[in-house]
Formats: structure tokens, C-alpha cells, sequence
């Protein structure tokens, strides 16, 4: 690499040093190969003395934003810094932040550290320039010479400004589109105090305190950002890969590979007295409960699928959990309900003003929709209770499932407590007559419901909550899914297991109008009955693979939808 440089020492003279610079700035060029090969133009002056390179530092600084900016663009060795709309806000006229004198400040020696360590808060250190800054910052100052060159140290400014911007940003709000799970950058989104909050990091150089004000509060979030710290530090010395399942023919070859993999964890305690088949059998249990899979020893489908997550992934898998965080309310109401999908079950929760917390009023595992038939994620409010309700079939339950049943054999209606509704609204009771044969997809006038009573498939109680996708939380008269693990089995809506604790909850407030007794009698007689809410509770219906329970402890889910999958390659530009 060639480079022109122009020196300033202690015999420059002071007349005229303005117009000395700005000549000096315009001359010297060099040619540098990135990782992406790309030549671009970088223009220094060396400087002898420190108290020379703020000024020096200053021109390049500007000289780069002159060549590089749009009104609210800046592109810079390939990268497009989406933050600079908010620099000189940031800065306030004080361009240069993070250096002085030609070394990093404390807020620079910050800054710094919080990129290398990206991870701790779930966040990816590539994303803030954490390559080019370690290259740029090699070149800042010159031992041998004893020389500071401006050009580096004014891109290294730039490249901190974007990186404390973004930083802060993703911190706030996350990197994603919750509704495309695309990485976008959303400004609008973040809390309305986030810039003022980040210039007080500056003016006072305490940019941890800062970036810790910028995060979510809630005790899911805080609670799970410990845990994901301690399993990093923990296992910090040790490294696991993918059990192989394939071409291993030989069983003693495949044993040693699992033991292996389930020492490196931690479950596989050699020290126990027992045969080494009964430790690896243990072992493997232990394994199995911490990944929320049946503890039955036994090599399935999903206990494979498990140990083939490296510890990367499984670092990467928490990463993911802490970006959803981001994307909650900063504030929840006293009372709301969560579905979390991967875990297949439902929290309530209360604020108790005592404890100034939320507090756990209910858990009860649901069923969710299959991998094929997704539950979806959403936000509203659950507005009103149906006691004994009807099953009106999706159009495509209907088609797909139903209808070729009936077909088959009228009779199927009957004993499924089927009825079927004309294109006026009202029941048909001559079903016999009916063309099934020319009934299909395209020409389908007919709809099906299915009676009220204890064998409806919504069970004898329902619970409605306003969305696009038509799903709702209910009973069910199918309740053996309930006590397994893999708990992924509807057509999209939500199976709650404990419908009746949540009904009781529902009307506490409201007992002098719906005592629980007169609850109690209507959920015996199949007759329908609708119950309104004093007070409507919103719902949130999420996906996290990894979570802490009531006692800290980690937890990992089935990532069954590849939620997870899908935005570790967009994040990690993986294919």
C-alpha cells in the first residue's frame, strides 16, 4: 500500500494555519483492500504533535461527510450509516466525540469495549463496525514515527457515532420487523427519549448506565439477559457441536459421540456410582427436561433434533428471545394473558402494587397449531366468554376435511354432531338430498357447524378476542394433548386446558352480576350463554424458544415454526 502524507511538526508556522490544512487535507491518497476488495480513497495528514490532531481530525471528518452525504444518506466503505440523520443532533457541534488528542476518550474506550462485546446484550458486533474499527484503530497512531494520522482517526469517529446511534437503537426497539421478522431500521418506533437519553451518555461518559436505561424493563427480559450471560460465562470453556446421526454405523462410535456431547453440557456426571448405561440414560433425561422434551430416555425425533443444536446456535437461539423482548410495550396493562407458542401454555398475570410487580395468577399448558397450520402472533383483548358455543367450520376445514367424510359416508354428520347450514342461514335437515358429489373447493354453498354440548370440539367454553386470522382461545373435548410435550396439534386456534380458572378470572370483578355459583350451574346445562367482561383482558400471543421460569432457571423450546431459523440467517447473512 502506497500512502502520501503530509508531516506537521514543531517547526510548521502557526500564520496561516487554516488555509495550511485545508491545502494539505486535499493531496495525499491510498489505495486499501477491505474484505470486500472495493478500493475507496482515504486522506490523512500525520501529525507530530497531539495538540495539533483535534483540528487535523476535524477537516478530515468533514471532508469525508462532504464527499459521502446526501441530506439524509451517508454511505462509507460500502456501508450505509442509517443513524447519520441523528448525528448532529448527537453532537450538538462537537464533531469529534470519542477521540482527543489523537487517542479514544473514556466515552471512545467505551464504546469500543461495548462493540467487542455485542454478544452480552444479544446483539451481533458486526452490526457496529466491529472489523473495520479494529483495522482503523491499528492505524491511528504510529509507534515507530510517533505520529497520529487524522484520516484514520476521523473514520473511526464516524464509525463510533453510527455504532452509539445504532447501538442505543437496537437496545430500544430491536433490529426486526415483528410482523416480517426483516431487519429494517425504525427510528419512528423507538421511545420518544432515546436520543436524549444517548446525549447524556456523552456529556457524562457513562454509557453503560445509558445503554441499560435503553432496554426493556420487564422481569422476562431482565431475567433472561442474566441467564444468557451466565450460560455464556459457564460454558465459556466448553465447546459442543451437533450430535451426528448419519453414517454412524457403528453403536459404540455413536454412545461415545453422546456421551461426549452430553459431558460437554454438564448432564452426563461421570462421578455417579452406577453403570455407564444407566449415567448416559440419566443424562440423557436430564437433557431432555432442560429442553422441554419428555424425559423418557429414549432417542426420538425431537430429543435428536435437540442435540443437533451446537453451542452456537443455542447461544444464537437466546439472541433471538432477547430481540422479541425488544419488541414489546415498554409498559404492560395490570392484567393481561400470554401465549407463548414454542412452550405451549398461557400466563396470567396481575400487577401487584405491593411488590410493585407482576405477579402469576394462572398457568395452564394450551395446545397450538400445528407446523402446517400456524398459530399466529397478535395482540388484542378478550371481550366476551360463549358458554356451550357452536363450531362454525373454517371454509378450510370444511373442504379439506370434512367434506370428503361426508362423501364418503352421510353418517359421518350424525355421529360428529355435525349440522349443515344452506346458503340462506338456516339449518338443512333433509341432508340426504344435498349434490355432496359435486361439491368441492370452487362450489361449496353450504357451511358446517357442529352442535353445542360436551363432545363439540370447542369444548363448553370459548373465549373471543378481536383478529384478522379468525382464532380464538377454547375448550376442548379433546384434552389428551394436554399431557404431552409436543403440544402442537390444532388447526391455529388455542386449546386451554384450565378454561375454567380462566373463566372464574374473568368474572371476579364482576361477581354481583355473575356470581360464581350461577357459573358454575351454567357451565353444567348445555345451554348457550355470553358473558361480557367487566373489564376486557388484552392477550399476547408470542414466540420465545428460550425463556427463564418462576425461579430463574433457563429453558429451551422446540423451535417448531423456524421462527428462529429464518431470522438467525438474515441476521447472520447466512443463505
Amino acid at each position: 500500500m502506497e500512502m502520501k502524507n503530509i508531516n506537521i511538526n514543531k517547526r510548521a508556522p502557526k500564520r496561516g494555519a487554516f488555509l495550511f490544512f485545508c491545502v494539505c487535507i486535499s493531496i495525499t491518497l491510498w489505495n486499501c483492500n477491505r474484505e470486500n476488495e472495493n478500493e475507496r480513497t482515504v486522506k490523512n495528514i500525520v501529525v507530530k504533535k497531539p495538540e495539533d490532531v483535534n483540528k487535523t481530525t476535524l477537516l478530515s471528518y468533514h471532508e469525508i461527510l462532504k464527499k459521502n452525504t446526501s441530506d439524509t444518506l451517508l454511505i462509507y466503505d460500502g456501508d450505509t450509516l442509517l443513524s447519520f440523520p441523528f448525528f448532529e443532533r448527537l453532537k450538538r457541534g462537537k464533531d469529534i466525540m470519542f477521540f482527543d488528542k489523537g487517542k479514544l476518550t473514556q466515552l471512545g474506550d467505551s464504546m469500543v469495549y461495548f462493540i467487542r462485546n455485542a454478544r452480552h446484550y444479544g446483539l451481533y458486533p458486526q452490526d457496529y463496525h466491529a472489523r473495520k474499527l479494529d483495522t482503523i484503530l491499528q492505524k491511528t497512531f504510529d509507534k515507530a514515527s510517533e505520529s497520529y494520522y487524522s484520516g484514520y482517526i476521523a473514520q473511526a469517529e464516524l464509525l463510533l457515532t453510527d455504532a452509539y446511534l445504532k447501538f442505543g437503537a437496537h437496545l430500544n426497539k430491536g433490529r426486526f420487523n415483528p410482523d416480517t421478522a426483516l431487519i429494517e431500521w425504525k427510528p419512528a418506533k423507538l421511545d420518544t427519549n432515546w436520543l436524549s437519553i444517548l446525549k447524556s451518555g456523552v456529556d457524562n461518559n457513562f454509557v453503560r448506565r445509558v445503554f441499560d436505561s435503553l432496554e426493556p424493563r420487564h422481569e422476562g427480559y431482565q431475567f433472561l439477559k442474566y441467564a444468557f450471560l451466565n450460560y455464556i460465562r459457564e460454558n465459556e470453556t466448553r465447546n459442543w457441536d451437533s450430535v451426528s446421526f448419519f453414517n454412524v454405523k457403528d453403536t459404540t462410535i455413536f454412545l461415545q459421540q453422546l456421551k461426549d456431547r452430553l459431558t460437554a453440557t454438564g448432564d452426563y456426571v461421570d462421578s455417579l456410582k452406577v453403570n455407564d448405561s444407566l449415567k448416559l440414560a440419566k443424562a440423557l433425561k436430564k437433557f431432555q427436561k432442560r429442553m422441554n422434551l419428555d424425559p423418557d430416555g429414549k432417542m426420538g425425533k425431537y430429543t435428536r433434533q435437540a442435540l443437533q443444536l451446537s453451542k452456537e446456535y443455542t447461544i444464537r437461539q437466546m439472541e433471538m428471545a432477547l430481540e422479541r423482548w425488544r419488541w414489546e410495550p415498554k409498559k404492560y396493562p395490570e392484567k393481561y394473558a400470554m401465549v407463548n407458542i414454542p412452550s405451549a401454555n398461557i400466563r396470567v398475570f396481575e400487577w401487584w402494587k405491593k411488590k410493585k410487580q407482576d405477579t402469576l395468577v394462572l398457568l395452564s399448558n394450551v395446545v397450538v397449531g400445528k407446523p402446517e397450520t400456524p398459530t399466529p402472533l397478535l395482540q388484542s383483548k378478550i371481550n366476551y366468554i360463549t358458554i356451550y358455543p357452536y363450531w362454525n367450520v373454517p371454509f378450510t376445514i370444511a373442504w379439506k376435511e370434512i367434506l370428503p367424510m361426508v362423501q364418503r359416508d352421510t353418517s359421518y354428520l350424525r355421529r360428529k354432531n355435525f349440522e349443515v347450514i344452506g346458503g340462506n342461514g338456516e339449518v338443512v335437515t333433509n341432508i340426504g338430498k344435498l349434490p355432496w358429489k359435486r361439491y368441492n373447493k370452487e362450489y361449496l354453498p353450504i357451511r358446517f357447524r357442529q352442535r353445542i354440548g360436551d363432545d363439540n370440539s370447542l369444548g363448553v367454553c370459548k373465549f373471543n378476542f378481536n383478529n384478522k386470522y379468525g382464532v380464538y382461545l377454547h375448550d376442548t373435548n379433546s384434552k389428551r394433548y394436554f399431557k404431552t410435550f409436543y403440544r402442537y396439534q390444532s388447526h391455529g386456534c388455542i386449546r386451554l386446558d384450565k378454561y375454567y380458572e380462566m373463566a372464574r378470572f374473568l368474572i371476579r370483578e364482576d361477581t354481583l352480576k355473575i356470581p360464581y355459583d350461577t357459573l358454575d350451574e351454567w357451565l353444567k346445562r348445555p345451554v348457550q350463554q355470553k358473558i361480557t367482561p367487566k373489564k376486557p383482558i388484552p392477550i399476547y400471543v408470542r414466540y420465545y424458544t428460550a425463556q427463564t421460569d418462576s425461579n430463574k432457571n433457563l429453558r429451551f423450546f422446540i423451535d417448531v415454526y423456524r421462527k428462529d431459523e429464518y431470522m438467525i440467517k438474515k441476521l447472520y447473512r447466512k443463505n
